[in-house]
């Protein structure tokens, strides 16, 4: 399943900040708080100055979830990242994280959709959530 959150246009030509992850979760008993807590994450994506759009990707089956997300710049990136839910959401995934959850960020012109190139770029991630999960 795949899930696409447009919020703010961009505009062809600007270098935007792309950032990837795969959120493997480690049992089952994860998933519900793992869903509800994306949920108030998604809400905070919505509102948050310098996005430009988001993505979820799920294999319930096998609790595998993807984001992308595209952002303006860096500050509002990481404005987002370090305020609530998000900031809480991070603290519980280091406990929920399967092997392999990892993110990575990468710079692009044009702000397209294109999950190819964020699988491509989650092979060589820029962080691993559990030590020695390569």
């Amino acid at each position: 399943m795949e899930k696409w959150g447009e919020v703010n246009p961009a505009s062809d030509g600007d270098e935007l900040i792309y950032i990837a992850t795969f959120l493997p979760l480690k049992k089952w008993s994860h998933l519900i708080p793992f869903i509800r807590m994306s949920m108030r994450v998604e809400e905070q994506l919505r509102r948050s100055p310098g996005i430009i759009r988001y993505s979820l990707r799920t294999n319930l089956l096998k609790k595998q979830f993807w984001t992308l997300s595209v952002w303006t710049d860096r500050i509002s990136m990481e404005e987002f990242v370090s305020a609530e839910p998000h900031a809480t959401a991070v603290k519980h995934f280091e406990r929920w994280a399967g092997p392999g959850a990892a993110f990575v960020e990468w710079k692009m012109t044009g702000g397209g959709k294109d999950w190819a190139i964020a699988l491509e770029k989650l092979k060589n991630p820029t962080f691993y959530y559990q030590a020695g999960h390569h």
